[in-house]
């Protein structure tokens, strides 16, 4: 039999390092053998890991690697995303549920896609339903352009932008519930 050579590049670990504002200092490890296949990929964890907080155990955060530096893989927020799960739990017989999409920008002219999702206190008529959804679009619009990209996610993690937004609209119709299922950069 003959003897096959075996040729085989070294592989090195590489960490996973979040963005500044959350509460441990890596995501976990990655093994390659080049660095540059690395950058682009995405790494998704819970909010409740990141923030060490078992209140947000249903929001899902998920990490771009932007660049390699010193064997540390540095990412970005992608994505914010409210497990569907926990939106089918809020909902209950007698309510009415608004799910929007739109298109925004930020102050620093980053493209974003958000999606609130609102449900009001009882059975509400369309005309109402459809004030609530230009009113809460408006709302959007303004406020996200008022804040840089890393501003908003902060705001969503915390959740002012939420408040922010219920505060608005319970000035036309009871509001129970009012969240961003789903916050994501283009």
């Amino acid at each position: 039999m003959a003897q096959q050579e075996i040729k085989g590049k070294k592989k090195h670990w590489y960490s996973i390092l979040p963005t500044a504002n959350f509460r441990i200092p890596e995501i976990g490890e990655t093994l390659t053998t080049d660095p540059s296949n690395l950058v682009g990929k995405t790494v998704t964890m819970s909010a409740m890991d990141l923030m060490r907080d078992p209140k947000r155990q249903n929001v899902k955060i998920t990490f771009k690697i932007i660049e390699i530096k010193d064997n540390k893989a540095l990412t970005e927020v992608k994505r914010y995303q409210i497990m569907p799960s926990s939106i089918k739990r809020m909902m209950h017989q007698g309510k009415s549920k608004i799910n929007q999409s739109f298109k925004l920008e930020t102050k620093d002219n980053i493209k974003v896609v958000a999606k609130p999702v609102i449900i009001t206190r009882s059975k509400t008529t369309r005309g109402v339903l459809s004030k609530i959804g230009r009113e809460s679009e408006n709302f959007l619009r303004a406020a996200i352009k008022k804040q840089s990209y890393q501003e908003s996610i902060n705001s969503l993690l915390e959740a002012k932008l939420q408040a922010q937004l219920r505060e608005h609209l319970k000035k036309i119709y009871p509001i129970a519930g009012c969240h961003i299922r789903m916050f994501e950069k283009q």
